[in-house]
């Protein structure tokens, strides 16, 4: 499986490591360049890009993506989505991920901007 890895901190390295090791294709984005070029010398992803619509132009469809991000960039990932009529997918997914693993999910947003 080929990914998109948003988020390359302390959690998203080791993810990334993990996944790669799994056999998955991983491609990251973080706004730390030098964090981004170690992990690809590293072998933990397969590479880097440096703007978040490269990581989506530079997945094939149907495109996955991980976040591995605190609340307050999960929040302003959110608010990009959802100014664009796409704020469903958040929905979509958090409702997808109660029903595989039932549980409670936090959200940071103030409902669903998707039309």
């Amino acid at each position: 499986m080929e990914l998109g890895l948003i988020g390359l901190g302390r959690m998203g390295a080791n993810m990334a490591r993990r996944l790669t090791q799994a056999g998955h294709t991983v491609i990251g984005y973080t706004r730390q360049s030098e964090k981004t070029e170690a992990l690809v010398k590293e072998g933990a992803i397969a590479r880097g890009v440096t703007a978040f619509s490269n990581l989506v132009n530079a997945l094939a469809k149907p495109r996955t993506f991980w976040l591995m991000l605190s609340a307050v960039l999960s929040s302003a990932l959110y608010s990009r989505f959802s100014s664009r009529g796409e704020a469903d997918f958040a929905d979509k997914l958090l409702s997808a991920l109660r029903y595989e693993f039932g549980g409670h999910v936090q959200t940071y947003h103030s409902g669903s901007g998707g039309k």
